[in-house]
C-alpha cells in the first residue's frame, strides 16, 4: 500500500480545488483538454479528478459532447454556512479577543427585515456599561452605528423602503431625524469606511462600526466596539478602537470568503 506524505496531499487538494474555482468560474460546459491547458495539468491527472467529482455529483459528464460541467450541489454547501448561526460562530472568539485586548464592548450585528439586530455581543471587560444591547434584540438602523453601516451599503430604493417602513425616530437629543442629514452622514461613512453612534441610540453611550464584506465583495455584516461616552472618546476610536476593529474585520471577512479586505 502507497503512503501519501503530508506534501503530496496538500497538492493534491490544491489541484481539486483549482479544478473547482476553475469551473465554477467558466460557468459553462467544458472540454477535458481545455481544463487541462488552461491549468497547465496533464489530461491524466484532470480526469482523475473529474471522476471523483461526477461520483461525488459534484460535477457531470455530458456523453453526446464529452464536456464536463459542475452541478449545482455544491450551491448546498455555500447555502448551509449562509446563516446567522454560522457567521456567530465565525465571529465570536475573535469578538471576545478583540474585547479583552482593547477593553471595549464588541458587537456583531446584521440587517433583517428593515431593522438591525444583534447576532453576537461582549461586554466590555471593565463591567461598567450598563447597555440596552442584548443579542437578538434588534433596533433602528438610522440611530446605531452598525446600522448605518449597512444603510450605507444599500441601493437609494432600499434605503428609501427602510426609512418609510420604520422613519427617524427620536431615542435621544443626538438621534439624526432628518432624511437629508442622514443621507449626507451615510455619504460620509462610504468615503471614510467607518460609522459612529455618538449617543444616538442610548444617552451615555458611544459606539463605532466597520463592515464585514462575504466571498461576493458586499457587505453582509457589521462589526462595533462600543463604551461610555466618556471611556469611548474620540482619540481612543482613532488610535485604538478604529484600528482593531478594522483588523478584525478583515480577519472575520477572510472568514466568510473576502480573501482581500476592502
Amino acid at each position: 500500500m502507497t503512503n501519501i506524505t503530508g506534501s503530496e496531499a496538500n497538492l493534491s487538494s490544491d489541484k481539486l480545488l483549482r479544478i473547482i474555482e476553475y469551473m465554477a468560474a467558466n460557468h459553462l460546459p467544458m472540454r477535458l483538454k481545455d481544463i487541462a491547458d488552461n491549468l497547465n495539468f496533464s489530461q491524466p491527472t484532470v480526469v482523475r479528478y473529474l471522476r471523483t467529482l461526477c461520483e461525488q455529483g459534484y460535477a457531470y459528464h455530458d456523453e453526446h459532447t464529452g464536456y464536463y460541467a459542475m452541478t449545482w450541489k455544491i450551491c448546498r454547501l455555500g447555502s448551509s454556512l449562509q446563516s446567522n448561526l454560522v457567521l456567530r460562530s465565525m465571529a465570536g472568539s475573535l469578538l471576545a479577543d478583540f474585547a479583552n485586548q482593547y477593553n471595549l464592548g464588541a458587537l456583531l450585528a446584521v440587517e433583517r427585515d428593515g431593522r438591525l439586530v444583534y447576532l453576537d455581543l461582549v461586554g466590555a471587560p471593565h463591567g461598567s456599561v450598563d447597555t440596552m444591547l442584548r443579542i437578538g434584540k434588534d433596533a433602528p438602523m438610522h440611530s446605531t452605528a452598525s446600522g448605518k453601516i449597512l444603510l450605507s451599503s444599500m441601493t437609494a430604493n432600499r434605503i428609501n423602503q427602510i426609512l418609510e417602513q420604520d422613519g427617524l425616530a427620536r431615542l435621544t437629543s443626538q438621534t439624526i431625524t432628518s432624511r437629508e442629514a442622514l443621507l449626507q452622514e451615510l455619504e460620509v461613512i462610504r468615503q471614510q469606511g467607518y460609522a459612529l453612534d455618538n449617543e444616538e441610540c442610548e444617552p451615555g453611550h458611544r459606539c463605532v462600526s466597520v463592515p464585514l464584506y462575504d466571498y461576493t465583495g458586499t457587505v453582509a455584516a457589521a462589526i462595533s466596539a462600543f463604551d461610555s461616552a466618556e471611556r469611548l472618546t474620540d482619540d481612543c476610536i482613532l488610535t485604538a478602537a478604529l484600528p482593531g476593529l478594522r483588523k478584525l474585520a478583515a480577519k472575520i471577512s477572510f472568514r466568510m470568503g473576502c480573501s482581500v479586505y476592502p
